[in-house]
C-alpha cells in the first residue's frame, strides 16, 4: 500500500475552506434558480398587444342590486327544479329495481330453471364495453412504421 503524504494542517484547513465556499456558492445558485418558473408561451405578451393594452381593457360594469337579486332568485329556482327532477329519477329507478327483484323472487319460487335463464345476460341486447383490456401484450408485435419526434422542451 502507498504511504500517504503528510499534509500541512494550514494547507488542509485552506482546502476545506475553499471546498466549503464552493459548496455554499452552489447552494446559493440552486436556490436562486429554483424559484424561476418555466416559461409559458401563452403568457408572453407580444409587442403589438403591449402597445395598445389600454384599448384592451373593458370598463367595469355596474350591476344594480335588483339585477343581482333577480339572478340569485333565478339560480335558486333552477337549483330547486334540478333537485326535484333528480329526486324523481332516483325514486323511479329505486321503484323499478324493487319491482324487478320482486318479480325475480316470485319466479324463483315458481320455477328455478326459468329463474336461472332469466338472470343470464341476453344476447339480443347490444352491450359495448370500452375500457382497458386485461390482456397481455402481443409477443413479437411489430408496430406500424412511423417516426417519433420528441417535442419536449427543456429548461436550464
Amino acid at each position: 500500500m502507498k504511504r500517504q503524504k503528510k499534509i500541512d494542517p494550514e494547507v488542509a484547513k485552506q482546502r476545506e475552506q475553499r471546498r466549503r465556499k464552493r459548496l455554499e456558492k452552489e447552494i446559493r445558485q440552486m436556490q436562486k434558480h429554483s424559484k424561476k418558473p418555466k416559461p409559458v408561451n401563452e403568457l408572453t405578451l407580444d409587442v403589438k398587444s403591449a402597445k395598445n393594452i389600454h384599448e384592451r381593457y373593458r370598463p367595469q360594469l355596474e350591476v344594480s342590486k335588483d339585477v343581482v337579486d333577480e339572478r340569485a332568485v333565478v339560480l335558486k329556482e333552477y337549483n330547486k327544479s334540478r333537485n326535484s327532477l333528480q329526486l324523481l329519477d332516483d325514486a323511479y329507478i329505486r321503484k323499478s329495481i324493487k319491482a324487478q327483484e320482486k318479480a325475480l323472487s316470485e319466479l324463483k319460487a315458481i320455477s328455478p330453471e326459468l329463474y336461472a335463464k332469466a338472470i343470464q345476460p341476453s344476447e339480443n341486447l347490444p352491450f359495448v364495453f370500452e375500457g382497458p383490456s386485461l390482456t397481455p401484450p402481443i409477443p413479437n408485435y411489430e408496430s406500424p412504421d412511423g417516426d417519433y419526434i420528441d417535442t419536449t422542451r427543456t429548461w436550464a
